[in-house]
């Protein structure tokens, strides 16, 4: 499944930790903090998981989030982008090694 990670966070250790987790589970920063990738359907159980102890913490505030969006290739393909352009392909082609 394709999915976006997108975090907005306060806390620098809690946003380090939120970082380090999408990039174990190998997705790809897209922004500082949006990050883009592609995980089977237990990944993404598993990266919510995660994703849940760490706002688990007590420096999290009311208004930290962490939002991962699903995504289907057909929806993608009808992106709007303005400025740099956000390229697909760099991140859906490649094969990644998944941790967690």
């Amino acid at each position: 499944m394709l999915l976006w990670l997108i975090y907005d966070i306060t806390d620098n250790s809690l946003r380090y930790r939120v970082c380090e987790t999408c990039k174990d589970f190998g997705l790809f920063r897209v922004q500082k903090s949006v990050f883009f990738g592609e995980l089977e359907a237990d990944k993404t159980d598993s990266i919510l998981d995660k994703m849940e102890d760490i706002m688990k913490d007590e420096n999290k505030t009311e208004h930290d989030s962490v939002l991962i969006l699903p995504v289907c290739r057909s929806c993608l393909s009808k992106m709007l982008v303005t400025g740099r352009m956000f390229d697909v392909g760099l991140y859906t082609d490649q094969e990644c090694v998944i941790l967690g």
